[in-house]
């Protein structure tokens, strides 16, 4: 007589109670989907890369794959630029493409340099439009990945999700960020060069004062468009001035167009 558990998808016990071998098959089949599902994300994006090349339409096709894949109504990425982070895809109650968040406190720790490879959950109130409920249920739960290529910034993947993500979703979260981070990298340099022997030398907050200086904004409109006072603003530009041993504004505005920022500082 044949021994049937030789061929069942998944090992149990003999003696083990029906409802318990149900359950086991049960999470073992919802396993193999969710891998074939990964697995496909994979396949469809490296096909997209390779017939079409990197688009920000493929970029949010991306964000909407992991928003489904992972439960998570709430997701954005963003890249690095200048100091801060400026949304390329969103999804849910997030700011909407193209808004820009200062790196300051705890995204300004993420993505220091040396980047490291690791996963944030603190909630962070300048990338999200809505506060997590407290007390109720479900809870939501926040994870932010670094994206980055040989530990220098590039960006940012964020997710709010109402269930924790596995280990297993967290390492093709990591996966894909890498990948993204490769190809915002090359988007980059093609569309522009920016000089970051120039950047290093300055603060994130000076970094986007810099690079909004070819804009010849005054001091009151760069403070508006950057939610700092107008006094603030000029002790950064004075700063800038100093740093990179430059004799006014204007010269200053030139060497931010020459460093590869344009007059709209994006």
């Amino acid at each position: 007589m044949p021994n049937d558990s030789a061929h069942s998808p998944i090992p149990h016990a003999a003696n083990a109670p029906a409802t318990e071998s149900a359950f086991a098959l049960r999470n073992a089949l919802k396993q193999n989907q969710v891998q074939i599902a990964h697995e496909r994300l994979f396949e469809k994006l490296g096909q997209q890369l390779f017939s079409h090349g990197w688009s920000e339409s493929l970029l949010q096709w991306v964000l909407d794959e992991l928003s489904g894949q992972f439960g998570a109504p709430h997701a954005l990425i963003s890249q690095q630029h200048a100091g801060a982070l400026k949304i390329l895809a969103q999804r849910g109650n997030t700011y909407p493409v193209g808004a820009r968040m200062p790196m300051l406190g705890a995204l300004a720790l993420w993505l220091k340099e040396p980047i490291t490879f690791e996963v944030h959950t603190q909630y962070v109130a300048s990338l999200w439009t809505l506060q997590p409920p407290a007390g109720t249920a479900p809870t939501l739960h926040c994870y932010h990945l670094p994206i980055a290529v040989q530990q220098r910034a590039v960006g940012l993947l964020a997710l709010m999700t109402s269930n924790p993500l596995s280990p297993a979703n967290l390492q093709l979260l990591h996966s894909l960020c890498g990948l993204i981070g490769f190809a915002l990298q090359q988007s980059t340099r093609t569309a522009t060069s920016i000089d970051d022997s120039v950047l290093q030398k300055l603060t994130p907050r000076e970094r986007e004062v810099f690079a909004l200086l070819p804009s010849g904004a005054s001091n009151a409109i760069l403070a508006q468009k950057l939610g700092i006072s107008p006094g603030t603003i000029k002790i950064h530009v004075e700063r800038i001035l100093s740093k990179l041993d430059l004799r006014d504004r204007t010269q200053a505005a030139v060497k931010a167009v020459e460093a590869g920022f344009s007059s709209d500082g994006l």
